[in-house]
């Protein structure tokens, strides 16, 4: 692929076509794989296996605590940067979901890309890089795992319970248990179709959300207690420091949806956080909004990108200098929205 191309877009058809003539199958995702990330990789999985596929789905790092009840999520494979080029080379096809953002896939982005064989990505964000050949896009898709719930009705893949379960976990956690603008009618609709086929939504929203463990819990109010709002109240800004985690008995992996917390408050519009490194990485930043300022557009500036209302982005340097930045650009966004309005 030319270095500035991009994936050249496939419909439900032409991707089936693809995943059926190959028979060894690799799948992953990006890397810090969330709720939709982990219950598609797994699920994809299972569906190819039962179509007697050799699939095996590799992640980042270990699942986080949170998602380990979900069924089949102790048959993924953690990546290992020495062993992908020659898992790569024992496939016909590498499968990427709910990514197709080269900066996402950490420490094997290189040899992804240089690998020879087959690859595609099933996706639902609007920012991409030519590490595929082809792609299954809906950028307006809840979530990945509403696009792969549509291709396997379409191409006459059964979803059983534990795969409905694991396909649902991604549509609610990735809509924020519908409360997202993502959450529109075709994400109901595929919502319903999951729980007809065993998914159990209330079981399934104990077991994330009325389950947390005390240092979490501690740090969520540790988060809200240290919020700060400029923009005349429409901007929340947090930072989740070593020391934070630390106090509260915290681990980096206790973080996830922390930053939807600030946006219980009525005047906020938009969310930053930013999120201390524990070594020499990058420093972690996360965008939300809830209406009209596109976080995307101010994650790209950073070398990040994602959701009109969910982006992220990694910037190199010290926290306070990654503030400098990406606040007044934040500002900036929240003010022109407040003129475009008038």
């Amino acid at each position: 692929m030319e270095q500035n191309a991009q994936p050249k877009p496939i419909d439900f058809s032409t991707t089936a076509d693809r995943i059926d003539t190959a028979k060894r199958i690799v799948i992953t995702t990006h890397a810090r794989a969330d709720g939709d990330a982990i219950g598609c990789v797994t699920a994809f999985q299972r569906v190819l296996r039962s179509r007697q596929k050799e699939a095996v789905a590799y992640v980042h790092e270990p699942v986080p605590e949170r998602y380990r009840f979900l069924p089949d999520v102790e048959t993924l494979r953690e990546w290992r940067p020495e062993q992908v080029a020659n898992a790569l080379s024992k496939a016909d096809l590498l499968v990427l979901l709910d990514t197709c953002a080269a900066s996402q896939l950490g420490d094997v982005q290189e040899t992804i890309q240089t690998a020879s064989l087959a690859k595609l990505a099933v996706d639902h964000h609007v920012t991409r890089d030519p590490i595929v050949d082809e792609i299954l896009l809906d950028e307006r898709a809840g979530a990945c795992a509403q696009i792969i719930t549509q291709l396997c009705d379409r191409a006459n893949w059964p979803i059983d319970k534990l795969t409905a379960t694991l396909l649902y976990c991604g549509l609610a956690t990735d809509t924020g248990w519908f409360r997202f603008s993502n959450a529109d009618h075709e994400a109901f609709n595929t919502a319903a179709r999951l729980i007809q086929g065993g998914a159990k939504p209330n079981e399934l929203y104990e077991k994330l959300y009325l389950n947390d463990s005390e240092p979490r819990l501690r740090l969520i109010g540790a988060v809200l207690s240290s919020v700060e709002l400029l923009a005349d109240g429409r901007l929340a800004v947090v930072r989740i420091t070593r020391h934070m985690l630390e106090k509260c008995g915290a681990t980096d992996k206790m973080t996830e949806e922390i930053i939807n917390e600030p946006q219980r408050i009525g005047s906020v519009n938009a969310c930053v956080l930013f999120m201390e490194p524990g070594d020499d990485g990058p420093i972690r930043i996360s965008f939300r909004s809830k209406h009209q300022v596109d976080v995307a557009a101010i994650a790209r500036r950073f070398g990040g990108g994602g959701h009109a209302r969910a982006a992220g982005a990694k910037m190199r340097g010290p926290l306070d200098a990654a503030y400098q930045q990406v606040v007044p650009a934040m500002i900036q966004a929240i003010e022109s929205e407040k003129d475009d309005s008038k």
